[in-house]
């Protein structure tokens, strides 16, 4: 999948040999999708190293958003 590589490495200011192995995903003919074709890109999965802070923080940023987003009271957010 060179093509899909060189797209998501662009995409990402990142080099093709930053990537691991690129693994296909087998199809299943029971799901409907969309995205399929010459257009389709895959998906990119990142993994990052040491990465508990950092997902407790983007954790913790995603709860305050649903939070203001849910509140009841509305007076501050108008």
């Amino acid at each position: 999948m060179p093509g899909a590589e060189q797209y998501w490495a662009a995409l990402v200011g990142a080099g093709r040999s930053s990537f691991d192995k690129t693994t296909i995903k087998k199809h299943n003919p029971k799901t409907v999708r969309k995205d399929v074709g010459e257009d389709c890109r895959g998906c990119l999965v990142i993994n990052v190293l040491q990465g508990a802070e950092l997902y407790r923080r983007i954790d913790g940023w995603w709860y305050g958003i649903v939070g203001a987003a849910t509140a009841t009271d509305h007076q501050n957010r108008t």
